[in-house]
């Protein structure tokens, strides 16, 4: 159904009473309160938002591969729905089957031609229990209340920044923001700044501080640098399980970058180069799917540091990074042409595989190496801490094993020891 027919079917629906199902309720519609009618609508005469906050990841990314969706077509329909229903798939399983027992609770926002504004998941599994009731095992007498929907038709005056404003509102709330995958919200903020409004209007829309909203735009602006980097521009869906290391990372850079209280105990004075190496060596970490403390310790700001906050540290470390690190075997173009009629998004979680079993022994190895040296180096007061771990390391040397004779450079390594712990002895015996 096109648009005029959809449109003329709902001006055609609220001229009959019948169709109301509540009235007098409040709606935050430009500006003002004002009552509106919640309308039984047949789901034939709706579509879906495929900008849905929901799903807005998933959608972006498809077109950025496979080019611009139409929810009017039954097969780009078919594709907004799997990415409604497999959105969160527990919770739709729990909500259907409420569906089905007590009907929709909870009302929806429509446009006057018939996009849902709010409500597009509770749509799609009424449309599902409806329209594969045989598959799932359900007469119609079950499901036939299952093809209406029951919403607020907007006004024809709605403008994109009204329906973007109601999406946020309605959406992401505080009782549904646990009910979104974490980009979505970043996601959000990016639009509703392209219509124009300001950081408190958003946080007013999403019931949050203006400096979040801030953040979550600084962070969303670090994330697309990443997908740059690794030429996945546009394809959000790379992000997934990695928004704790980009909110750890951009409070590091943005600590570096305006030279902090939290970066004062910094031994060296990096430029903005080295931020920059930092934040790239950084992004090989976040593919790697590193996290938590391992992560922590490149680039960590506050009392106890990190490497970077080591020059001699920071700089080995970053060589035997740049040496060792592989890169890609095949750019993004390369694996286009190579596999045409693939889906792109499969390709890519494969070549993000490939590369992390080639390249995490390097990463794993280097930060553990370096991290121990980190230790040393916050120890460097606590001596007693210190040469315990030499002795205790010291005594773990298997001195059998060829190795330790046939390796020039452990030769030279035992001098450096004997020449330090006699230095010490002389200290010890002065005192």
């Amino acid at each position: 159904m096109d648009t005029t027919t959809r449109k003329i079917k709902l001006q055609e629906l609220q001229q009959n009473q019948l169709n109301q199902k509540m009235t007098g309720i409040p709606l935050r519609y430009k500006g003002e309160t004002r009552d509106a009618i919640v309308w039984k609508i047949p789901l034939v005469y709706l579509i879906y938002n495929k900008y849905n906050g929901r799903i807005g990841s998933d959608v972006l990314s498809y077109e950025k591969q496979n080019g611009e969706l139409n929810a009017e077509e039954d097969s780009d329909r078919k594709i907004i729905e799997k990415f409604l229903y497999e959105s969160k798939i527990d919770r739709n399983k729990i909500t259907m089957d409420s569906l089905l027992k007590n009907g929709q609770q909870r009302y929806g926002i429509v446009t006057s031609d018939g996009i849902i504004v709010d409500g597009n998941r509770r749509a799609m599994l009424l449309n599902r229990l409806f329209h594969e009731r045989e598959n799932l095992g359900y007469s119609y007498n079950q499901v036939e209340h299952c093809q209406y929907f029951f919403a607020i038709i907007l006004p024809d005056d709605a403008e994109e920044r009204d329906i973007q404003q109601l999406e946020t509102i309605y959406q992401m709330g505080e009782d549904d923001k646990l009910d979104y995958n974490p980009i979505e919200k970043y996601l959000k903020c990016k639009e509703l700044k392209r219509l124009g409004f300001s950081e408190e209007d958003i946080a007013g829309f999403m019931s949050e501080k203006p400096s979040q909203i801030k953040d979550w735009l600084r962070i969303l602006a670090l994330m697309e640098d990443y997908l740059q980097e690794y030429d996945y521009d546009g394809i959000y869906t790379r992000l997934e399980k990695t928004e704790g290391p980009f909110v750890d990372l951009a409070g590091y850079l943005d600590s570096y970058t305006k030279r902090g209280a939290n970066v004062r105990n910094a031994d060296w004075a990096y430029t903005d180069v080295d931020i920059s190496a930092l934040k790239l060596v950084c992004f090989d970490y976040i593919r790697a799917r590193y996290e938590g403390k391992e992560f922590r310790d490149i680039a960590k700001t506050g009392k106890e540091g990190s490497i970077f906050f080591y020059k001699d540290l920071w700089e080995d470390f970053l060589e035997q990074h740049q040496k060792n690190t592989p890169t890609d075997e095949e750019t993004v173009q390369e694996l286009r042409e190579r596999c045409p009629g693939e889906d792109l998004s499969l390709l890519l979680r494969q070549r993000d595989n490939t590369w992390i079993e080639q390249a995490k022994g390097q990463l794993k190895g280097n930060l553990n190496r370096f991290t121990r040296k980190l230790e040393d180096k916050r120890d460097a007061t606590k001596p007693a801490a210190l040469i315990e771990r030499a002795l205790s390391a010291l005594r773990s040397v298997n001195c059998e094993q060829s190795s330790f004779t046939e390796d020039p450079h452990i030769r030279e390594m035992i001098k450096e020891i004997s020449k330090i712990t006699w230095e010490m002895k002389k200290i010890l015996e002065r005192s």
